[in-house]
Formats: structure tokens, sequence, C-alpha cells
């Protein structure tokens, strides 16, 4: 009786399991998506907590279908959310090494500048090592830094729901001075830095004098016409900031940078405005095509140009970056060649156990197209 009872519970869970996905299938459902992708969204979405949205573009040639999905009362439902605004974390490095690729094509600056040479100070504590490091190196990520600087720590443990909004460029200038360290000797392997992609966007606002978000606005967002990106919350409008969530579903505060490290994770954008960043990437233009270039070999499949991870699969190629902030997720593809691409906006928290789905969804998605 007891193995009977087993097996019937053990069937009806299956059954459910298969309903329920058909259920946020159906939910998610529009008249230009095929029954694959809505199943692979459902399928990497369906254990996200409630108050979970995900913003998505599909870009396939001259057409772009916008999708979004929010879960609510346990079930995944459809929304326009393609104004909304989300923390892109990390994508914002691919901004950075466009910004600095402006400097290049301007005359400003070259990618084998060393960084002692470039900085306004000196760094009282550099060994021969250390002042090998390059703008190349900031953007490639083999410079040797740490992936963050050691002062920061403090910080972090003071407010992990907002830990980069108190580290000024005071803060970065004083660990440059006397204690920066290496953990890699410069130009060897590409080992990932939020230190050194953001201590880039700090050097172009250095030799510009101007800030971070006055170069963004000037050499990419203005010209795209990306009117709802920005890297300051105040900018954003309060209706359209899809709320950022923690890995139990609870909200979280929005991340704030100063120019010391905002380069390489302060932009908040929305997918309408991400699908033109995509396009400007489709073009053969001087500024975009450079950050395209591989620079330095991570293995067989992985390379990195300037920001972009290019990863080749199969005889097919792809740029690729995501990124995660306390309360987001975000993953972006390119396939140049065929002119397709994959934009996905969350407010899953990079910290939450189902963050990896992300980048399954993105990758699946691109297969897809």
């Amino acid at each position: 009786m007891k193995r009977r009872l087993i097996y019937f519970i053990t069937i009806f869970l299956c059954v459910y399991s298969v309903l329920s996905q058909e259920k946020a299938i159906n939910n998610i459902d529009t008249a230009t998506l095929s029954s694959e992708i809505r199943k692979v969204i459902a399928e990497n979405s369906e254990l996200f907590p409630n108050n979970t949205q995900l913003s998505i573009a599909l870009i396939d040639g001259e057409t772009t279908n916008y999708i979004g999905v929010i879960r609510k009362n346990d079930t995944l439902q459809s929304i326009d959310n393609k104004e909304g605004v989300f923390e892109i974390g990390s994508n914002t490095k691919v901004f950075t090494s466009l910004l600095l690729s402006h400097q290049i094509q301007a005359g400003n600056l070259q990618l084998n500048d060393k960084l002692v040479d470039i900085l306004s100070f000196p760094i009282e504590k550099s060994s021969k090592k250390i002042n090998e490091i390059s703008l190349k190196m900031l953007a490639n990520h083999s410079s040797g830094l740490p992936r963050l600087p050691k002062n920061i720590f403090p910080l972090l443990q003071e407010n992990m729901e907002n830990p980069y909004k108190k580290y000024t460029v005071d803060l970065l200038q004083t660990y440059l001075k006397n204690e920066i360290a290496l953990d890699n000797i410069p130009g060897k392997v590409s080992a990932y830095s939020n230190l050194g992609a953001g201590l880039l966007g700090y050097i172009l606002t250095e030799k510009t004098k101007k800030s971070y978000e006055n170069l963004l606005q000037e050499h990419i967002l203005k010209p795209l016409q990306m009117h709802n990106t920005t890297t300051l919350l105040s900018k954003v409008e309060q209706s359209q900031l899809v709320k950022g969530l923690k890995a139990d579903g609870t909200e979280n505060s929005n991340w704030d940078f100063t120019d010391a490290l905002v380069g390489a994770g302060g932009i908040k954008s929305n997918v309408v405005d991400m699908e033109k960043f995509i396009r400007k990437n489709f073009k053969e233009d001087a500024v975009y095509n450079v950050p395209q270039q591989a620079t330095i070999n991570v293995n067989k499949m992985v390379q990195v140009g300037l920001g972009w991870h290019i990863i080749t699969k199969e005889g097919k190629t792809v740029l690729f970056h995501n990124g995660g902030t306390g309360g987001y997720s975000s993953c972006m593809i390119i396939d140049k060649e065929n002119k397709k691409a994959v934009v996905l906006l969350t407010n899953v928290s990079a910290f939450s156990p189902q963050n990896p789905k992300i980048d399954n969804l993105c990758f699946t998605l691109i297969e897809l197209l």
C-alpha cells in the first residue's frame, strides 16, 4: 500500500510539473514567438522568486522582438517592460572600452600607454612589473591587478547592499599610491578584475577632465539616442525603474558608484536602448570595431578583446558579456556575422543560486534565432 501511494504521488508531481510548465509557456505567449523560445524562457524562469522580471530583446536582422516576463503568485506572466530600467552591472565594461577606443581614434591615447605614465600622481610603491601595466591590459583583464582593491573590503562589510557608494577617488588614489599589488604578471593571463576596468574608467576621466557620465553621454549615449541610459540613479524616472531583488526575493538597494570604479559596473539601461547599442556594434565602425578584436587568449574557445569576450564554438563566433549587482543580472550576446543578438536584463540578484540560468537562457536564445 505504501509503495502504491508513493507511486501515485510521484505520478501526480510529474503531471503537475508538466501542467505548470505548460501554463507558464502559455502565459508568456506572443504571436511572434515560437513555442521553443517560450519553453526555454519558462524552463529557466520558473524557480525565480515572485516579482522577478525579465526584459528581453531578440534581434534577428532587421527584426526585433521585445519580450517581458514577470513572476507573480508563483506564475510567469507577460508584461510590457521594454522601457523598464535595470542595472546592467559589468556590461558597463564594454562601454568603458568603447570610451577608450574613442580616445585612441582621437589620437589622445594609445593601447600600449602605461598606467604609470598617464596618472597625474606617482605610484609610490610601484615595482618594475607594475610599471608594465598598459591600458590594453586594464581593458582585457591581463593587468595582473586583483579583482577588487584591498581598501574596499571594509566598505563591503559595512554595506553589502550598496558596496561601492563610499569608494571614492581619494580611496582609489590611496590604494594606487600605497597598497597596489599584483595577483599575476602583467600581460600573461586574463584574470577578471573589476579594479582594472574601473581604473580604466577613472584614467579616462583624468585624461579628459570630464566625469564618466559626461564621457558616456557625449561619445555613446547621445549619438545613439539612448535616452534612458545613465550611471546616475537620479536621472532615472522612478516609474521606469525596476526594483532589484536580493536572492530571497526581497528588494535590494540600487548600487551607487563614484568615478573611482563606475567604469566597472555603474550603468542603468533598458532593452530599447540596448537594442540601439547592439545594432551599432553590428556595423563596421572604427571606434566600435577595436574592442571586438581579440587581444589575449583565455582558452581554445574564449578570447578577450577590449571589454568583450569572444567565444568560438563549432565554427560560430559571438561577442559576449554579462553583468551582476546585488539586485540585478544581465547578459548580451552578438552574432555579428549573421546580425543576430540577444539582450537580457533582469532583477535576479547576482548572488542568487538561480543566477547561472540567466547566461544559460541567453546562450540558448541566440542558438534558437
